[in-house]
């Protein structure tokens, strides 16, 4: 498994933390590759990466998170990379924690890992209109698959080709709640494992003010969204 994992780092404006994050993972897993996926950045996140030596899929305009991973995902399936590490770019996410991931797709016997912050019994911290969404979702996916994803918007996940085919299979998927729901109910094994995440030390948060009445709409959507593609792909 060690030997065609890839790991996929989408960045929107995060020059100032990506080389940070690159750095780590040449440390920690140097046997793995990588490639930044640039999601149309006003910055200099793409000179850095360049500078750095780093691969570049470079985005002509922002496409959003869920498209930018897309983006990677059909180049790792492409170059037949059988272990896929999501893994964001604005330094948050312990890069120290991937091999944990990777081997837990084996331990587990898993499809995908979700590196969590809130499994085994973890409190949700956080502003409250944020904790309230994780929770409102965690909760939903109980009830469409049966059993709780505590961290269901986690950008931090281990998978395997055979997930990403199924998730390139669909325009509509932003890689959070209704990836999970659509992904469980086609028969995937989805666990999540604890990580410890940083707060952003640059940069800003893709979450504003409008995204907070806006993100959570929209999710809920794309879960329905899922959930219904899956039943009609059953009765087909």
């Amino acid at each position: 498994m060690t030997s065609r994992t890839i790991i996929l780092i989408p960045a929107y404006n995060e020059g100032q933390s990506i080389t940070q994050v690159i750095e780590r993972l040449r440390q920690v897993v140097p046997h793995y590759d990588r490639v930044i996926i640039n999601d149309g950045s006003s910055d200099h996140t793409a000179q850095v990466v360049r500078t750095l030596g780093e691969r570049l899929l470079h985005l002509p305009c922002n496409l959003g998170y869920g498209l930018a991973l897309q983006t990677g995902m059909k180049y790792a399936l492409l170059r037949g990379y059988e272990t896929i590490v999501t893994l964001d770019a604005d330094g948050q996410h312990q890069p120290e924690d991937v091999p944990l991931l990777v081997q837990a797709l084996e331990a587990k016997r898993a499809d995908m890992v979700i590196g969590s912050r809130y499994c085994g019994g973890r409190p949700y911290i956080g502003p409250f209109s944020r904790t309230a969404g994780q929770r409102l979702f965690s909760h939903l996916t109980r009830l469409l698959i049966g059993r709780r994803i505590y961290d269901t918007s986690s950008g931090f996940k281990a998978m395997r080709a055979s997930v990403c085919r199924t998730i390139v299979d669909r325009t509509f998927m932003d890689l959070h709640t209704e990836t999970i729901v659509r992904l469980s109910l086609l028969g995937f094994v989805i666990e999540e494992v604890p990580v410890t995440v940083q707060e952003r030390q640059h940069g800003q948060s893709m979450h504003s003010w409008v995204s907070i009445f806006r993100y959570p709409l929209m999710t809920l959507m794309l879960t329905l969204v899922a959930a219904m593609d899956v039943w009609l792909r059953k009765r087909e």
